[in-house]
């Protein structure tokens, strides 16, 4: 496997590495983003996505990826070993695997009137908890994903690494507005509020038709532009003991339910 070894700040590629790790709006001007670990990397072999570009770290890396890596190797992928402070630098986990691909990304436009269920993030603004909810969402069959302008980034190096692979299984949709999504998705359009509406479990058929479910940023929760468009809201009865459920595992319970409803209704048929 021929490489090339990068040991200075200097260094060109370096420099762009370090703003696709940083910086989100560098992320959607090059279309490209930062996957650590080996778990994402073969997850990218066997959906036969090719990176653009290979990082090591110089100390080494998991045997698991040998194959893929020469592989990828053979077929002309650009490899390249940084020295062990300059992959600290781009890797969004401490001690990292020791491999990361650059992969490209596409930005798709908006559909017209999908059928088809849909999770939304409202103002969503920590990567880990937004990559939470992607695997969430993709582990529940809900392979649909939008998000806010004030959202974090859906493809940042820190949602990738916590989703675990589950971006490559789904259609991801940024900068969304909320008044854009009756346009563009054909389903009932659900708030996950704790303030106040009707019982998740006790309320009908809610699941009967394709749905957005909406979710709102830690703390302040949905906002009034996302309430406004809601068709039904609904809330998680929790123990009073507990004040909230973080979005992320809010979105397991509202989801899972959903798939248990429709899970049960073909049984019943």
């Amino acid at each position: 496997m021929r490489y090339q070894t990068i040991q200075s700040d200097a260094n060109a590629k370096f420099k762009r590495w370090k703003k696709l790790a940083d910086n989100t709006r560098f992320i959607k001007k090059e279309g490209a983003t930062l996957a650590e670990g080996a778990h994402l990397v073969l997850t990218l072999s066997e959906r036969k996505i090719k990176p653009a570009a290979l990082i090591f770290r110089a100390s080494g890396v998991s045997d698991e990826v040998g194959d893929v890596v020469r592989r990828w190797s053979d077929e002309g992928v650009d490899c390249y070993v940084l020295d062990n402070k300059l992959y600290d630098q781009i890797s969004p986990v401490e001690h990292g695997a020791g491999v990361i691909a650059e992969v490209r990304i596409k930005e798709e436009p908006l559909p017209q009137n999908a059928d088809c269920d849909v999770l939304y993030l409202d103002g969503v603004q920590d990567p880990g908890n937004v990559g939470t909810l992607i695997r969430t969402a993709v582990a529940a069959g809900v392979t649909v994903i939008a998000a806010s302008r004030d959202s974090a980034s859906l493809w940042s190096p820190k949602a990738l690494r916590a989703g675990m692979g589950a971006h490559f299984a789904a259609r991801l949709y940024e900068n969304v507005d909320v008044t854009d999504l009756a346009g563009a998705f054909d389903a009932t359009r659900l708030a996950a509020d704790a303030r106040g509406g009707s019982d998740l479990y006790e309320t009908p058929n809610w699941e009967a038709h394709h749905t957005v479910w909406m979710m709102g940023a830690e703390g302040p929760g949905l906002s009034e532009a996302a309430l406004s468009v809601a068709d039904k809201r609904l809330y998680i009865p929790i123990i009073k003991d507990c004040e909230s459920l973080n979005v992320g595992a809010a979105a397991a319970v509202c989801l899972f339910e959903q798939r248990r409803r429709r899970l049960q209704a073909k049984t019943l048929k």
